[in-house]
């Protein structure tokens, strides 16, 4: 799966500038959400500017290893209602450990959430400026890995198919009433449908 390459053509302001250009980023832009709760917003167009903004403050301090930062998830899919959480995918050289992005995120202002588990396939750190409200979660995966192709698969899928998206929404609508309050179950509700669009889409 092709992706965009990070470019590195940005005049680097450093931690401390790249901390206050994140906290600018999400400034009215209808982002975030109690930890734990499952809620979906409407789809909103300040999704993907939050994102360009949060792109590049990332690229101007990011270590060599990252190759690429990538919108993912529901909210980098346009006209999909979503959990008001922005999703960054982190990719970095083959070979890097995924451990050695902790000072650079953590320096940032991230939270480290832990490593890889059985639902999630990343080292994942999360963004919040008021406790507990998170704003993005931040996914460092390699470049290579099926995990990365993986979230870009499904993403792309949707990008390119209305009927899809629109179906993928009034699922999550449904599994957000049935379980407000568990974010696994709302997760397991999804897998199928994400596993027979995103595999098929490879």
């Amino acid at each position: 799966m092709p992706f965009r390459e990070l470019s590195r053509d940005v005049k680097a302001p450093g931690l401390v500038g790249a901390r206050s250009s994140l906290r600018d980023a999400f400034r009215d832009s209808g982002l975030g959400l109690r930890r734990g709760v499952v809620e979906l917003s409407p789809a909103s167009d300040a999704w993907a500017r939050t994102f360009s903004v949060v792109q590049e403050a990332l690229a101007a301090t990011a270590p060599a290893s990252v190759v690429a930062i990538e919108h993912i998830g529901s909210t980098s899919v346009p006209g999909l209602d979503a959990k008001p959480i922005l999703d960054v995918g982190i990719a970095v050289r083959s070979g890097t450990e995924l451990a050695s992005l902790d000072d650079w995120l953590i320096g940032l202002g991230m939270l480290l959430r832990g490593d890889a588990t059985d639902v999630r396939p990343d080292r994942m750190y999360g963004y919040e400026l008021e406790p507990m409200i998170r704003l993005a979660n931040v996914h460092v995966v390699e470049a290579g890995s099926e995990a990365f192709r993986r979230y870009l698969r499904f993403r792309d899928h949707l990008r390119a198919n209305p009927s899809d998206r629109d179906a993928y929404a009034a699922l999550k609508r449904a599994l957000a009433a049935q379980h407000p309050d568990d974010r696994l179950a709302y997760i397991d509700g999804k897998a199928d449908f994400i596993t027979a669009r995103r595999d098929d889409a490879s």
